[in-house]
Formats: structure tokens, C-alpha cells, sequence
């Protein structure tokens, strides 16, 4: 995870020693941007992030080991032929730029930042130039902006600074990687590479039972904070989930009051009664949480959509929830429900509910095409 690129590298360079970090500034074709997108190589040889894995990896891991030597950054672009895709698992096609640099100079300051932001639910954007250039040598290459407007690290030139802290600004608002030219007083022109620094997203799971005990595992596995909220201290405690990273005991009555859910939240309704469940929806109908995911029959659901209905839940809002919770993969145990359920969050975070719907209706359309055609 890029947290643990993040505190490596403050590690290290509170040892006085010395990394080389890599970072996916362009793509194009099948590799997806993510915010996985860095890799760590540490004075020893060791591998912490990944940019893809597999023959990709262990070139990018040479070039990391001459950039320590030689304290110069490099940009390296692949082309994903076999050699690559066949070895790492990613697609034939696409088209990736690496750029691989050593750690700035006095870089604590700009990782611990982007920590807390991601910790705290704060945005910013991390800025990189690009370009070789002697009026910006190594170490003075990276500045950030956090969302509420203050900035930390230098690039040693005022105008250039806020061209990049106005840049910064649009690239916070779209969470969109970018890469930027600036003109230099010198006549030269200068790449910039902005990347958006987002929050650690969070599965909130409402109930404390088998299934839950499952899916904060399983939440924690693809890189979201879990925690966990029942109204038994039996079930709501560290004992019980060992790896959620906050566990709350309180009345389901008090949702409401003491959570304000956002874009960065993933909600998961698995209490021990609907009862329960319709409650704790009656509270948060208009939250602003990008995933809401209650589980169930269907039958179940549609009384009980008729009864919140009736209630004046409109019916918008009800069109929002994930119901009953998880792929259809016909999940029966525990352990097989948490899978489906993570994978429609893991859906819903990367292309979302709207976009995955578009994409089912034009598979099942060439499905349905592929079998007219073979009957016939």
C-alpha cells in the first residue's frame, strides 16, 4: 500500500540513508492509475509498493538501484508486450511511463503530511517536476498542497510555486492525475506531475456477527480502514476484531448524532434484525456516503422498502442502496458473503454503481448477441 511506501521512506530518511522511489505518472491502454501506483526500493534491496509486478517490477528495481547511486531521477516507458503482461498479470496494449527518483532531501515532512491527510480524511495534491533542470536539482523537486490551502516542501521558485498551488487546486477537485507544462524564465518549459493525495476509505460495519467478523478482514486485505458499531459490548470489541481499526459500542438510535458519512465512506448494514437495519436507514437517508449496502432476501427488502416508503423515505434514496448487499457470485457461508460484498465496494470505488450497471447491460447485450448469432 502507498501508506507503507509513505512511512518507509520517513524511515529511512530519518536513518540518513538513502531509497530511490518509484511512481506510474502516465498510462495508457488496460493499466489502471491507482494510488498503488509507487514503489519503494530500500537501501537493501527490498521491494515495499508495487508498480505491477513481475518482469515490469524487477526492471524497475534495477533502474531503482543505479538511480541511488547516481542521485539522479529517470523516467523509464514500457510497452506492454508479453514480456511484461504475461509475467505480471497485467494486459497486453497499454502503454506505462515510471518515474523513478531518490528521496528528497528533508522529504519526512511532505510523507508525514500526506499521512495525516490520508489518516484524518483531509485531500491534497503532490507535486513533482518532471524536468532535469539546474535550477531545480534533486531534492527540491516536490511540494504539496493539502486541502486546506497551506503547502509543505519548497521548489525553491515563488512563481512557480503558486502555478503549481493553482494547478493543485483543479486536480483536488477532480482527484485526477495530471502532468503540466510551465514556462520557466529561462525560456525552458517544464513538466509537472500533480497527483491527488486521497483519504484511506473506510467500511463501516454495523453489526458485530460472523459475516462481519469476515468482511473487516477482508476490507483491511484491500486497503480500506474497518470498524465495527453493534450495541453489545460482546460483539464490539478489539478480542473480537483484532484487526478493525476502531470498534464502537452504542445504541443503533444514536447513528444519526454521531456519524456524518462521506464520499470516502462505505456503509454495511449486517446487524442481527432488520429491524435494526430499517432503523439505522431511517437515520442516515440523506448521508453522503458513497456506498450503502444492507444484506438480506429480497422479499425481506421489499416490505421493508414499503414501510420506509410509507414512512416518506423517498424512494430515490432507497434506489441508492445495495440491497441485498454484494455481488451475486451465490454466496452462502460467511466467508464467501464478505467476498461478494468487498467486491462491490472494491466495484463501487473503482468504476462505480451507475458505470458498473452500463457495463452489465452491454456485456449481457453481447452475450445475448454471441447466442442469437450461434443459434442461428
Amino acid at each position: 500500500m502507498a501508506d507503507n511506501v509513505f512511512q518507509a521512506a520517513i524511515d529511512i530518511l530519518e536513518r540518513g540513508e538513502q531509497a530511490a522511489l518509484s511512481t506510474i505518472i502516465s498510462s495508457k491502454g488496460s493499466l489502471p492509475m491507482s494510488e498503488k501506483s509507487k514503489m519503494l526500493v530500500t537501501p537493501e534491496g527490498k521491494i515495499i509498493g508495487t508498480v505491477g509486478g513481475g518482469c515490469l517490477e524487477a526492471d524497475v528495481w534495477t533502474e531503482a538501484r543505479e538511480v541511488m547511486e547516481a542521485g539522479k531521477s529517470r523516467i523509464q516507458k514500457f510497452i506492454l508486450t508479453e514480456k511484461y503482461a504475461g509475467e505480471s498479470g497485467l494486459n497486453c496494449g497499454g502503454v506505462v511511463e515510471i518515474l523513478t527518483e531518490p528521496l528528497p532531501e528533508r522529504g519526512q515532512d511532505v510523507f508525514r503530511t500526506i499521512l495525516d491527510l490520508k489518516e484524518s480524511g483531509h485531500r491534497g495534491t503532490l507535486a513533482t517536476i518532471l524536468t532535469d533542470h539546474p535550477d531545480f536539482p534533486e531534492g527540491r523537486r516536490k511540494l504539496l498542497l493539502t486541502d486546506g490551502g497551506s503547502t509543505v516542501g519548497s521548489l525553491g521558485n515563488a512563481d512557480l510555486e503558486s502555478f503549481v498551488v493553482q494547478r493543485g487546486q483543479d486536480v483536488l477537485r477532480g482527484e485526477n492525475f495530471a502532468i503540466e507544462s510551465y514556462a520557466a524564465a529561462s525560456g525552458d518549459t517544464l513538466q509537472i506531475f500533480l497527483e491527488p493525495v486521497l483519504p484511506t476509505p473506510t467500511v463501516w460495519v454495523f453489526g458485530g456477527g460472523h459475516v462481519s467478523f469476515f468482511l473487516v478482514r477482508a476490507a483491511k486485505l484491500a486497503g480500506f480502514r474497518a470498524k465495527v458499531i453493534d450495541d453489545r459490548p460482546a460483539f464490539a470489541n478489539t478480542e473480537r476484531f483484532p484487526e478493525a481499526d476502531a470498534t464502537v459500542v452504542m445504541e443503533f438510535d444514536q447513528v444519526r448524532e454521531a456519524f456524518d458519512f462521506g464520499h470516502d465512506d462505505y456503509v454495511v448494514l449486517v446487524t442481527r434484525g432488520h429491524q435494526h437495519d430499517q432503523h439505522i436507514l431511517e437515520q442516515i437517508y440523506d448521508c453522503g456516503a458513497r456506498y450503502l449496502g444492507m444484506i438480506g432476501s429480497k422479499s425481506k427488502i421489499a416490505k421493508m422498502w414499503q414501510r420506509l416508503e410509507s414512512k416518506g423515505i423517498d424512494r430515490h434514496y432507497l434506489d441508492r442502496v445495495h440491497a441485498p448487499v454484494g455481488l451475486n457470485i451465490g454466496a452462502d457461508s460467511p466467508e464467501e458473503i464478505c467476498i461478494s460484498v468487498m467486491a462491490e465496494i472494491i466495484r463501487e470505488r473503482r468504476i462505480g454503481k451507475v458505470q458498473a450497471t452500463r457495463h452489465k447491460r452491454s456485456h449481457d447485450g453481447r452475450r445475448e448477441a454471441v447466442a442469437e448469432a450461434t443459434a442461428s
